[in-house]
């Protein structure tokens, strides 16, 4: 994702989510309990999103490395600590309209939550999300399932399933 591709999810992610949170104040929806527990910065309807979402998209990963979806998630919160509070902000506002049944519609094509979806119809949600003909859902997509891919590769033993050696042990000169 380029800097113009991320300038644009977040100009229209913060319309879409004006207009949304509008509607969630005057129903009474909308809300900030803070961090979920064991989190900095997920909110736990961040961490309820999400789940899902990580348990697909890092299926290979998370059982070549033995491990589960909300250790994925604290690899994402990390990053998400280490990130320009701009950036974090970005995020929050894509996962505050993923919330919202008409941007998640807009966004991946569906009304139904992530966490009522089965395996094989979020896999369809994705692959939908990727291939969308609209810029804003791929950039979408992309600022959300890169920095979840990046977060678990940094992670040591996550790296290790890679195949990838690592670094050279010796440096010929």
């Amino acid at each position: 994702m380029d800097r113009r591709d991320f300038l644009k999810l977040s100009a229209g992610a913060s319309v879409m989510l004006t207009a949304g949170s509008s509607l969630a104040l005057l129903t009474g929806c909308s809300r900030n309990d803070g961090p979920a527990h064991g989190y900095r910065h997920l909110r736990s309807q961040d961490v309820t999103l999400l789940r899902p979402l990580a348990r697909v998209l890092l299926a290979p990963a998370l059982a070549a490395a033995d491990a589960t979806a909300d250790q994925a998630l604290l690899a994402f919160d990390d990053l998400l600590d280490g990130g320009m509070p701009g950036t974090r902000g970005a995020v929050f506002e894509l996962l505050d309209l993923l919330q919202l049944a008409p941007g998640r519609w807009y966004l991946t094509g569906t009304w139904k939550h992530f966490a009522e979806q089965t395996e094989e119809q979020l896999n369809a949600t994705l692959d939908h999300w990727s291939r969308s003909e609209s810029e804003l859902p791929r950039a979408a997509f992309r600022g959300l399932t890169q920095p979840l891919h990046m977060a678990w590769y940094v992670k040591p033993d996550a790296a290790r399933t890679t195949g990838y050696p690592g670094p050279p042990n010796k440096i010929i000169g």
